[in-house]
């Protein structure tokens, strides 16, 4: 029981964050919800089945923005080749 501790939580083959858009979805129905609520599983789906969870993705998509440069870090702690 403690081992699966660290894991993402996934109801069926969804993570559990990609229920929410589905919430939203059941809780007022349109054709704007339940197309907000596909991309939102789509998207959840992808990045799952890339072997990622949500704050890697954000880790990730921040570091493709911002690029190389850490400005907050002092110049005497910067990773030189990383």
């Amino acid at each position: 029981m403690w081992r699966d501790t660290g894991r993402p939580v996934k109801v069926l083959f969804l993570d559990a964050r990609a229920c929410f858009p589905l919430l939203v979805y059941v809780v007022y129905w349109s054709w704007t919800t339940f197309t907000i609520a596909a991309v939102g599983i789509g998207f959840f789906t992808v990045i799952s089945w890339a072997g990622l969870t949500v704050p890697s993705t954000i880790r990730t998509l921040r570091r493709l923005f911002v690029g190389p440069l850490r400005p907050a870090v002092p110049s005497w702690k910067r990773r030189r080749l990383a």
